[in-house]
């Protein structure tokens, strides 16, 4: 004989009820909880995203409530800059729908202005105009910089530790600290005693680490106490013309590019190393490849990304942005180039149209609508490609 307790618990089991899923009716979230979600948005594309999910949350959720970001209480900061890549929904028919990379440029009012390519500096012809689908489309920040209005130093980048600090590193290869409400930009002595001219900082891990020029010698700096670690000896062997680090799927890697000339000044070759961070045993560990990942640098911004979230064939490779490269460089004569790991050599970005159509022209699918001269067209396009 079935105890009671026997058939009860086969009751529920029978009940229609308990093998159905319990939906959320998410228009009925508190009000201080949106606010603690809209607070943490950081971009305007996910905000319009956020304001879109149903008519309770865009009520509540006032555009002015993000009319100037939190890095905008520097008076110097001119613009803020962000790389995203533009996912559209893929189609049941598993046809590749290709993304979108582009370069947003807000400056200290709000105002937007998009770049056709996220590496270099001049903007879409004002002939050009379009909408994007931002319901349907999915948008990844990978990564963002500011640019400093300051009428007697240029600093060479600029990048936000937390929402009131700003790392800034100066064209001498000094590296100060900026805080909001602070008068005066703050040094840090201590970096001197570690490593000489600095060649690039990164954000990694919350805080700041800088590579000292040509030798590779990395330190790292808090951002609240100042104090400064050395994290990776030099790179036997090393002295790059070129040096950028990156944050990439959770590792830091570093850049080293070499530049071979004839005794006329002209590119015989380039030559690139990438390294990845060991804090244990303190030294950069040279890669053999970069797998699945890609890694782009370029005005003021490195940042990367993988080959399959770009829907291109292969990764293994560094995309670089236009005058990076001696004027007289006869290996790559277009403004942006491809160094392929694999092969070992730096070519046009012409010679990749995976790579190319990341960035011109926009997907049909995620831009829903265009204007544009024929005239216009070719002109943007032949100064993208030369």
């Amino acid at each position: 004989m079935r105890s009671a307790r026997r058939e009860k618990e086969e009751k529920r089991a029978e009940s229609p009820s308990s093998s159905m899923a319990v939906v959320a009716d998410w228009s009925q979230l508190p009000k201080d909880l949106l606010n603690l979600i809209s607070e943490r948005i950081d971009n305007k594309f996910d905000f319009i995203r956020f304001r879109s999910v149903c008519s309770s949350w865009r009520s509540f959720s006032i555009p002015n409530h993000h009319h100037i970001s939190l890095p905008f209480k520097f008076p110097n900061l001119k613009y803020k800059r962000n790389i995203f890549l533009i996912k559209a929904p893929q189609q049941q028919d598993e046809t590749l729908i290709r993304p979108w990379l582009i370069r947003v440029t807000q400056n200290s009012s709000g105002k937007i202005k998009l770049y056709e390519s996220p590496l270099i500096s001049f903007e879409l012809p004002s002939t050009f105009s379009f909408s994007i689908d931002l319901y349907k489309s999915s948008v990844h920040n990978l990564g963002t910089d500011f640019i400093f209005d300051e009428p007697y130093i240029q600093p060479e980048k600029v990048l936000a530790v937390t929402p009131l600090t700003l790392a800034i590193l100066l064209d001498n290869g000094h590296l100060v600290l900026s805080r909001c409400g602070d008068d005066c930009w703050t040094g840090i002595p201590d970096v001197s005693s570690f490593i000489g001219d600095i060649g690039d900082i990164c954000i990694f891990k919350e805080r700041i680490y800088a590579v000292e020029e040509k030798s590779s010698k990395t330190v790292t700096i808090g951002p609240e106490d100042l104090s400064v670690k050395l994290v990776a000896k030099d790179v036997h062997g090393g002295r790059p013309d070129i040096q950028f680090m990156v944050e990439s799927e959770g590792e830091l890697l570093l850049v080293d590019v070499f530049e071979s000339f004839t005794d006329l000044g002209f590119q015989l070759q380039v030559d690139v190393d990438v390294f990845r961070i060991d804090e244990k045993e303190k030294e950069w560990v040279k890669l053999k490849s970069l797998g699945d990942r890609v890694l782009f640098w370029g005005n003021g911004c490195s940042f990367s990304a993988s080959a399959s979230d770009l829907s291109v064939a292969k990764g293994n490779c560094v995309i670089f942005m236009e005058n990076v490269f001696f004027k007289k460089n006869k290996i790559c004569d277009s403004s942006m180039c491809v160094f392929d790991l694999d092969q070992g050599r730096l070519l046009p970005l012409r010679d990749y149209p995976d790579y190319l159509n990341l960035f011109w022209p926009p997907p049909p699918s995620i831009v829903k609508s265009m204007h544009k001269t024929k005239k216009s067209m070719l002109s943007c396009i032949k100064r993208f490609l030369m």
